[in-house]
């Protein structure tokens, strides 16, 4: 009894304090929350960019070779008789001695039905034109071109056609300087359509268009302090498109290392599901340097600065060969439709660049503006211009030659000597 009275009392059990959940857990199902608002947001935007703006996300690095492609690289390895055939230096040009499809070059790889000698004759002015597909007025025959339509304006003229399909002015300065300036022309016409300027910055076409057939590699020029240098056709020789077949997947980061499309668009990765990742792509191909903005080129663009630096050397080396230089560009369709609509067109930065730096320039818009003021020519479906559109092209340079006192060789010459006297002219 006493044992029990002298025991000391059991103290009572405290409550059990309620189990808090970890905090990192906590944390954890907030981060998943938030990310999960920003794939959802980034889910919206992707939608929202591609419903109202018509930007989505399409990856332009290629990972291999579609069919198209192989099929275009192995008809070029098999030599087949085909109307533009890969080339060492200038990635691809004109074959000589071709017709196909109602386009026919000479011995020289000029658009034409005849041949000229390496010098003009007596009292002939002769004019010759490089550029793209728009120089050498694709989609009609021979007969059709503004070259032909030209020469036939004027007997005493001769209207030589560089144009190749596909080049960029890059590749017209260089033919140029492989090629032209032995036929001496008195006036050479550096053609710039509108979209040229985003292949100045392409070393491989399909880096540039996923679809196209063109499978060809291209030299291009990159800035170097205040001038540009060059980098030349990864793809010089059926070895090297042999490579390419044989494993693309090696071959292609090669051919991409100067490709603005290749370094610069939208690439596939193993993250490519989340909307967050793809809308970093689209934001930064839209935001970082952009080719262009609100609708016309951005001054600020690699592509826009390569495009008037190579042009302006083009010009430059022409004045130096002893020729007049006049930098023609072409509009597009979408130029012509913005004309309709009171906009201006996507080149207009540009073609007021090359006048403030000197260059003689005729922007072919005044052509339209003159023979098709009622905007006619845009409700029509086409690439290239249509037998019309070539007509007034031939006719408003025609004019345009007469107005600037280029009709005849003795004009040229006074004015050749003008140009050469000019501060910067490199005389």
């Amino acid at each position: 009894m006493e044992a029990e009275a002298n025991a000391k009392p059991t103290p009572a059990a405290k409550p059990a304090k309620p189990r808090r959940r970890p905090r990192a857990a906590v944390w954890a199902l907030f981060a998943l929350y938030l990310w999960g608002l920003v794939e959802l947001g980034s889910w919206a935007g992707l939608w929202a960019l591609q419903r109202y703006k018509g930007i989505g996300y399409v990856p332009a690095q290629l990972q291999g070779l579609i069919t198209k492609h192989r099929v275009g690289i192995e008809g070029h390895l098999a030599q087949r008789r085909s109307y533009m055939v890969p080339d060492r230096e200038l990635g691809w040009v004109v074959a000589p001695k071709r017709n196909k499809r109602g386009y026919r070059s000479n011995r020289d790889a000029i658009r034409a039905d005849r041949e000229y000698a390496p010098m003009p004759p007596p009292g002939v002015l002769r004019l010759a034109a490089f550029g793209d597909s728009f120089t050498h007025a694709s989609d009609v025959a021979n007969p059709l071109t503004w070259e032909a339509r030209l020469e036939a304006l004027d007997p005493k003229i001769e209207m030589l056609n560089f144009g190749v399909p596909g080049y960029g002015p890059d590749q017209a300065f260089l033919r140029y300087q492989r090629e032209g300036r032995r036929f001496h022309p008195h006036v050479v016409l550096i053609g710039f359509m509108s979209e040229n300027v985003g292949r100045v910055v392409n070393t491989f076409r399909p880096f540039y268009f996923p679809n196209s057939g063109m499978a060809f590699g291209k030299p291009r020029f990159e800035l170097d302090g205040g001038g540009v240098r060059l980098v030349p056709n990864p793809l010089p020789n059926p070895d090297a498109y042999r490579r390419m077949l044989a494993d693309p997947e090696h071959e292609l980061p090669r051919v991409g290392e100067h490709d603005y499309y290749y370094q610069r668009r939208s690439k596939r990765s193993r993250l490519d599901f989340l909307p967050s990742v793809r809308l970093a792509w689209v934001l930064r191909e839209r935001f970082d340097q952009p080719i262009e903005r609100d609708g016309v080129y951005n001054p600020r663009s690699e592509a826009f600065e390569v495009s008037l630096r190579v042009v302006e050397a083009f010009y430059r080396q022409v004045l130096a060969d002893g020729s007049v230089p006049v930098v023609v560009v072409f509009p597009q369709r979408r130029d012509l439709r913005a004309r309709s609509e009171g906009e201006p067109p996507v080149y207009a930065p540009l073609a007021t660049a090359f006048r403030e730096r000197g260059l003689l320039t005729l922007d072919l818009m005044g052509a339209f503006d003159r023979y098709d003021p009622q905007h006619t020519l845009v409700t029509k479906k086409f690439i290239h211009y249509p037998p019309e559109g070539n007509a007034w092209v031939a006719r408003y340079l025609a004019d345009w030659l007469r107005e600037q006192g280029l009709a005849t060789v003795e004009e040229v010459r006074a004015r050749m000597a003008a140009e050469r006297s000019k501060p910067g002219s490199g005389s």
